[in-house]
């Protein structure tokens, strides 16, 4: 399912750049009331970047996220 996702590498780095870069900017896409808010303001910080895009991100940082709470801790 993941593998329809397309996603710009150098739009992907963009946009882990401003999440990573501007907390508030993190803080303001958890508390979105919807993906749409998100994907604009993102947007916002993110020149040209598409919902599409912006899907593609998000997926990847979620698959991410998932595989590190699936990591258990070295003992």
């Amino acid at each position: 399912m993941t593998n329809n996702i397309k996603i710009d590498e150098e739009k992907h780095i963009k946009v882990l750049d401003a999440l990573l870069g501007d907390a508030d900017l993190m803080t303001a896409l958890n508390e979105a009331k919807s993906f749409e808010d998100g994907y604009r303001l993102v947007a916002e910080k993110v020149p040209g970047l598409t919902l599409e895009e912006f899907t593609g991100s998000m997926e990847l940082l979620r698959q991410v996220m998932m595989a590190q709470m699936n990591k258990t801790p070295a003992q």
